[in-house]
């Protein structure tokens, strides 16, 4: 069962007890991966409309 909390850009699903320690880390590894794919998006469209 995969759930998202507000303000959380990925969702990540229920990992068992054994992998709970790699499962955290793959889901910030994912979350901050995906800030920085939006920030990079924000600043590029920002640039294409100052140009235009």
């Amino acid at each position: 069962m995969s759930h998202k909390k507000k303000g959380q850009l990925t969702s990540h699903s229920e990992w068992a007890k054994h992998l709970r320690k790699f499962g955290k880390r793959f889901f910030w590894k994912a979350e901050r991966y995906e800030e920085k794919r939006m920030v990079d998006k924000e600043i590029s469209e920002t640039t294409d409309n100052t140009t235009k």
